[in-house]
């Protein structure tokens, strides 16, 4: 808009009759992704000092492009319904729960840690075993269950007994065959 208007002096004067016509030019170009500004009142382009055939202010093209507005409208529709399909939101964590941190380099999901403080925008201030104080998002945590010293843990399973192998009996020598008679 102030380029209109700079561009609307000539030799020291305000010239109205230019900037008129350039900010009917300005209402009258095209958004980016949307109609002009006048295409959006007027439900059809202005006829401006550009050169432009009449067949382009006819009723049709509006229908045409009403149609192709309805379109991509509902292709939008069907992009958003298919990314929702499977999104969804973690669950809110509360304060003390027992979480697991992902590891942002190595995507490992090693470090314990319980949830000290809740944030406003799902970000929580967590501190590990060490001491350590971290504020990640929910994203990069996941709930866990404490172990409790003296209970048997269900989640690390213990290794079963070794089997004895008998071991097969082979020959490790191997006997030459006989040499031929000459």
């Amino acid at each position: 808009m102030k380029k209109l208007i700079v561009g609307s002096w000539t030799a020291g004067s305000f010239n109205v009759d230019k900037f008129a016509k350039s900010l009917l030019l300005f209402r009258n170009a095209p958004r980016s992704g949307a109609a002009s500004p006048a295409q959006m009142v007027l439900n059809r382009p202005v006829r401006d000092a550009l050169p432009a055939h009449r067949r382009s202010f006819a009723p049709e093209w509006q229908q045409k492009t009403d149609v192709l507005e309805k379109r991509a409208r509902r292709a939008k529709e069907v992009q958003i319904e298919h990314y929702n399909k499977t999104a969804h939101s973690l669950p809110p964590l509360s304060i003390g729960d027992h979480v697991v941190i992902q590891h942002p380099i190595s995507k490992c999901w090693s470090t314990p840690a319980v949830v000290v403080e809740i944030g406003p925008h799902r970000d929580y201030l967590l501190k590990t075993p060490a001491g350590r104080l971290f504020r990640r998002n929910r994203r990069m945590l996941r709930k866990r269950v404490p172990v409790m010293p003296g209970t048997k843990s269900t989640s690390t399973p213990t290794p079963p007994a070794p089997i004895p192998v008998k071991p097969e009996t082979t020959s490790t020598t191997k006997s030459m065959p006989p040499a031929p008679e000459a």
